[in-house]
């Protein structure tokens, strides 16, 4: 405990020192342009950006994560040896540059009386053997009135205000995390209120499926259908969101029989609010979901089996329920002060599930999840550093199958991870 301890204090008394030393030049506020507009001809120009950024991390105990924990999203459970001493409680650290970015936004010519553009963004957090990431690419038709945007974005229940937070997880799990290709409208019903529909198709983030015979999304009768509405001011912007999802697990079934051709489907939907509100130089935002079935957005939940035939091998699912609620202060602009906090609640299954017959996501025997973050930050034209505490509290618990899947007796797992990341931005 006394090496995680001394980290966090280095951590969090090494802005002091950041401030000292820029001190002379606290009267520049924005950061300026390092890299051109390119024109290749009068009707086509790139924009090139990105940033580089190297993060220091160090977690009191094993955490639950991707990409080498890059992203940690919650402690891990007890697991106790013979001698009754947890597994899972070690010190862990790192040094990552793995979220480095580099993204290009074109500007095209007018076609259909619209504004055209595109953009590309790459990152190197696509981990294992796969070190550069596809992020977005997208295309753009941009009328007065309306917007048509086809390609690789965020997924729309994540295209709200992001916290703003040290960490890679921007929230997760306290808040939708994903990207998809899509055909987005977005309708201008006044000079403040905004209509958006998306058709999403999963690409990187994916619903786990059953068999193998349906290996991707595809096999889904229709895509993810998202509508949205849309309040957006200087001072003020906030939206109510709705997604209504069909997947298909599987293609096929095995059962004594033999083999047989399925149909089965399941459908889940979500609804949700966010907001976020600029006085001066407090920000206040956050945002609540409920949802079912959403675990390819790192949500807690997924779905599970509510029946089995044996002579056919024939299933029928039911979709998780959960709610999350994240609300996010910062104060400042050069230097900032902020705190995060988030809840995870786990709400069951919206029926009787079977035991052992299948469970399909994330995180089943999670009862619920808290955060308190605290965060520095310091900005110097292109250059940020910002420092983190993340407090976790989760409960690991037995799934009462019974009574719908929700997790009776949870025991409460603490953590915490401290951050110092260093951006320079271009």
């Amino acid at each position: 405990m006394k090496k995680i301890i001394t980290s966090l204090a280095i951590i969090f008394l090494l802005p002091g020192f950041v401030q000292q030393l820029f001190s002379q030049d606290v009267t520049s506020s924005t950061a300026k342009e390092i890299v051109p507009l390119i024109k290749f001809n009068k009707d086509i120009s790139v924009k090139f950006g990105g940033f580089v950024r190297a993060e220091y991390y160090v977690d009191s105990r094993e955490m639950v994560g991707a990409v080498e924990d890059l992203f940690a999203f919650f402690p891990e459970k007890k697991v106790l040896d013979k001698d009754g001493k947890d597994i899972n409680d070690v010190v862990r650290q790192n040094i990552s540059t793995q979220s480095t970015r580099f993204n290009a936004l074109i500007s095209g010519p007018d076609f259909l009386n619209a504004k055209s553009s595109a953009f590309i963004e790459y990152d190197f957090s696509g981990g294992g053997n796969v070190n550069l990431r596809l992020r977005q690419a997208w295309l753009k038709l941009k009328w007065q009135e309306a917007e048509i945007l086809l390609g690789k974005a965020w997924n729309p229940l994540s295209d709200i205000p992001f916290p703003s937070v040290a960490g890679l997880h921007t929230g997760i799990p306290f808040r939708p995390f994903g990207r998809g290709d899509q055909i987005r409208l977005t309708y201008n019903l006044s000079e403040n209120l905004h209509l958006l529909l998306a058709g999403v198709y999963q690409s990187e983030h994916k619903t786990p499926i059953e068999s193998s015979s349906a290996s991707d999304i595809r096999s889904n009768p229709i895509p993810e259908l998202h509508l949205q509405l849309r309040y957006k001011s200087k001072p003020f912007s906030a939206g109510v969101l709705g997604e209504y999802k069909v997947v298909r697990p599987a293609t096929k079934t095995t059962g004594t029989e033999g083999v047989f051709k399925t149909s089965e489907t399941l459908s889940s939907y979500a609804l949700g609010a966010y907001l976020d509100i600029k006085i001066d130089k407090l920000n206040i935002k956050g945002s609540a979901l409920y949802g079912q079935n959403l675990s390819e957005l790192f949500q807690q939940g997924g779905y599970a089996v509510t029946s089995f035939n044996p002579e056919t091998g024939a299933k029928t699912y039911a979709p998780s329920e959960s709610f999350t609620a994240w609300g996010n202060i910062v104060y400042g602009s050069k230097f900032q002060l902020g705190v995060f906090g988030g809840y995870q609640k786990n709400l069951g299954f919206t029926e009787n599930i079977l035991a052992d017959a299948g469970f399909f996501g994330r995180w089943q025997d999670v009862a619920h999840i808290y955060r308190i973050a605290p965060s520095i930050k310091y900005s110097h034209k292109q250059w940020t550093f910002q420092v983190e505490a993340d407090y976790d509290i989760v409960g690991y618990g037995k799934v009462d199958y019974a009574n719908k899947g929700k997790v009776e007796d949870p025991e409460n797992v603490s953590g915490v991870r401290g951050i110092f990341a260093s951006t320079f931005f271009f």
